[in-house]
């Protein structure tokens, strides 16, 4: 880690709380450093959500870190499908906006071995291509289509809509 992140880190730390503008106030620092999943909490007809690297966060975004065997890609997976998106729209929160109680409401299939394969092989596909400076968004679309594909069957709802 850099100099200037440590610095950064010792000023949350050593001054939380404390009176005065600017001085930051230190929420679940348990979770700090590690590897989660967020998302904004306004958003537009559909849900997006992406992996949050090791590290301090704030209140930009709302954050889940897991405590189960499941991996973060899984949970943003199932976030970013068009599926989950309707769920929540029509079941849940039907308001532009997504909150921490709302994402713990989801209905979380566990996989059986194939789809978790072919989930964990799109995700990774998709992770890599939101690298690439300049995305094919052609391509993009086809993975989004599998990706919802995938999850309306993991749900059971292939004929629904």
């Amino acid at each position: 880690m850099g100099a200037r992140y440590l610095l950064t880190v010792r000023f949350l730390k050593t001054n939380s709380g404390k009176k005065g503008e600017g001085m930051p106030v230190v929420r679940n620092p348990q979770f700090y450093f590690r590897e989660g999943f967020c998302w904004i909490d306004v958003n537009s007809t559909y849900l997006k959500a992406r992996i949050k690297a090791n590290g301090v966060f704030d209140v930009l975004s709302m954050s889940l870190f897991t405590m189960t065997p499941l991996p973060d890609w899984y949970f943003v997976a199932l976030i970013n499908s068009e599926f989950i998106s309707l769920y929540v729209d029509n079941f849940i929160n039907n308001t532009s906006h997504f909150q921490i109680n709302d994402a713990r409401q989801l209905p979380i299939i566990i996989p059986q071995k194939e789809t978790f394969e072919s989930l964990q092989k799109l995700a990774a596909d998709c992770i890599s291509l939101k690298k690439v400076a300049t995305t094919d968004d052609f391509l993009m679309g086809e993975k989004q289509y599998e990706l919802n594909r995938l999850v309306r069957s993991l749900y059971g709802v292939e004929g629904f809509y």
